[in-house]
């Protein structure tokens, strides 16, 4: 039996992942070019995911920080056809307290 996410994301498609999600203005973006919902969705915040999971309720939903998550482990061995990372938000409070603007030009990569 296919999981849900198999469901919404064909593997013959790839999967499609957006970390950092929050109200879901970047998965509708990407369902409206792609035609489908991206399968996982991540974020550290617990109303944000709801947010995002009220507007996207057939992707799978992981609360959690995104550097930290098994990616491999969540997507199982699936192909990832896109890997969306917004960019971070100057000038507002991130994730632990700090500020954006002492990070400014810097990047992570995550390790998947």
């Amino acid at each position: 039996m296919q999981s849900f996410s198999d469901q919404v994301n064909p593997p013959s498609y790839g999967l499609i992942v957006d970390n950092f999600a929050g109200g879901g203005g970047a998965s509708t973006g990407i369902e409206m070019a792609l035609c489908r919902s991206p399968g996982i969705a991540i974020n550290h915040d617990p109303e944000a995911l709801a947010m995002h999971e009220a507007n996207q309720p057939d992707t799978v939903h992981l609360c959690e920080n995104v550097w930290q998550v098994d990616i491999a482990q969540e997507v199982a061995g699936r192909h990832v056809a896109l890997a969306w990372f917004s960019p971070w938000r100057s000038g507002r409070e991130r994730e632990g307290g700090g500020r954006d603007e002492a990070r400014r030009g810097q990047t992570r990569r995550p390790s998947a």
